[in-house]
């Protein structure tokens, strides 16, 4: 968006006291910095070209030029050759802060359920920064195939009709739910009606939605200890009772959800193709226990399989849904972490007696994913598009891992320890061999360019172990080595 002469200043600067220079630069390079701040000039917006201010303040260009490079060295305005001058409005944190609320006047407070996602925000890895070294939850991306998909969305704008740019259903594009409920069939060993398939932009979302749908403050939920932190914030956010339950060599313990069961126990999140962080995949036998004690409790699961094409590149993963003959079990997957997380395109199946209410739930929900991205990605399904990238991410990632794992060895066994991983994944944890907390390590890494999550971020309920999670396959292995190098740098400063 272009901004006017106009609107920086209505009318042409007059001499000030002195009628110095001096006064001019710095009485324009302060209004336009207020109006900076104050967001009337937004972030991204461009000011009019220097030629053109100057004329219409009536000062030289040279003044203007001045004014521009005193708010590019306060970080304000950013300039590239050829595309003018754009605002960068200052960083969120202070603005955040900012309590702007009239004095004297009254104010009903939010609700609970806002101050308890407040709260917890600071448990969810999440951040804006586009880097991707070492980020985990990032594919290949640079094996994407970013011309088949091209071709598909070219071919959609072809031949779409008008009447197919109206609203589609709030479950998701009926052929895209038919689409995934015969890939799954084929690919996962999950058999679904379509019906029970929703189309949803995340993991993240679908937990949302299944804990406004299942919970009431104070309901109890047990999740694998560590786990993942989002599923952990979003469950508190809701105001449920977080439950922590240990992993072994076998999974997430059922005897240790037996000893801290509550009467307000509804449900069981957890990562069975390979728990998060760990690694750890859960034993068939695992499986059974714990649907015997979700059918002798009532409780409903919730399998999140986030990465099951990575972890059973044979296709030979007995998910928790397959086996469940109760119809209790919710199953989540996503395309963000086999794709690109740009995509924002994941899924979850619903038991069918519950089709109706999750559908309302979804009805008062946004509707992320757009019908044509839905579209394009049924057909990138459809021509064995998706099926054909997973065997080169699978190989890929493969060998990524093999190179990241010989530098831990061969450099950074000093300082970290990685986890054993029985089945392929997208990510490495370790384990801090010094007494430094994660959480300043990682801080340390982001100055640097270099993102990891902290593993004690996973954690419920002590003993808390402090480590770091590295996405590795995100990196080409061209820029890997140079990276891991910057990596070995940082963490001797410790």
């Amino acid at each position: 968006m272009k901004i006017a002469p106009e609107k920086i200043c209505p009318a042409p600067i007059s001499p000030a006291a002195g009628g110095t220079k001096t006064a001019k630069y710095r009485r324009i390079y302060s209004t336009i910095k207020e109006k900076i701040l104050s967001g009337e000039l937004p972030d991204e917006c461009e000011l009019p070209p220097t030629r053109a201010l100057s004329d219409s303040l009536g000062v030289s260009r040279s003044t203007i030029v001045k004014v521009y490079d005193l708010l590019k060295l306060e970080g304000l305005l950013d300039s590239v050759v050829g595309s003018g001058h754009r605002v960068v409005s200052p960083g969120n944190a202070d603005y955040f802060a900012t309590d702007n609320r009239a004095p004297g006047t009254n104010y009903v407070s939010v609700s609970e359920a806002a101050c308890a996602f407040r709260q917890n925000l600071g448990l969810i890895n999440a951040t804006d920064d586009p880097g991707i070294a070492f980020r985990p939850g990032i594919p290949p991306l640079d094996l994407f195939p970013i011309t088949r998909w091209k071709k598909l969305s070219d071919e959609y704008w072809k031949f779409v009709r008008a009447s197919e740019l109206s609203y589609y259903a709030g479950a998701g594009v009926e052929v895209l739910r038919k689409t995934i409920s015969n890939y799954l069939n084929l690919r996962r060993n999950v058999k679904c009606d379509y019906r029970q398939v929703f189309i949803l932009s995340g993991s993240l979302q679908s937990l949302y939605l299944i804990g406004n749908l299942m919970l009431n403050p104070g309901d109890q939920v047990f999740l694998e200890n560590p786990t993942f932190p989002n599923a952990h914030s979003v469950f508190k956010g809701l105001r449920a009772d977080v439950t922590g339950v240990g992993v072994d060599g076998s999974g997430m313990m059922t005897e240790e959800i037996r000893r801290k069961i509550t009467p307000q126990a509804k449900l069981i999140h957890l990562t069975p193709s390979q728990h998060y962080p760990t690694g750890t995949p859960m034993s068939d036998e695992r499986k059974a226990e714990i649907l015997e004690l979700a059918d002798e409790k009532g409780l409903y699961i919730i399998e999140n399989d986030y990465e099951n094409e990575i972890n059973y590149p044979r296709r030979d993963g007995k998910p928790i849904f397959g086996l469940d003959r109760a119809d209790r079990t919710f199953y989540l997957g996503t395309f963000n972490r086999i794709l690109h997380p740009s995509i924002r395109v994941g899924f979850v199946i619903v038991p069918m007696h519950l089709v109706k209410e999750f559908h309302a739930m979804v009805m008062h929900s946004h509707r992320f994913v757009s019908p044509t991205v839905q579209v394009v990605l049924r057909g990138f399904i459809e021509k064995n598009y998706l099926h054909e990238h997973l065997e080169t991410v699978a190989r890929e990632a493969s060998e990524r891992h093999a190179l990241f794992s010989e530098f831990i060895e061969a450099e950074l066994s000093d300082y970290l320890t990685p986890l054993p991983c029985n089945r392929p994944s997208l990510h490495i944890t370790t384990l801090l061999k010094s007494d430094v907390r994660d959480t300043k390590v990682t801080s340390a890494l982001a100055e640097k360019g270099i993102i990891a999550h902290a593993l004690s971020k996973c954690y419920i309920e002590a003993p808390v172990k402090d480590g770091l999670i590295f996405g590795y396959s995100g990196v080409h292995p061209i820029h890997m080595r140079p990276i891991l190098k910057r990596l070995t740098g940082i963490l001797r400063k410790f």
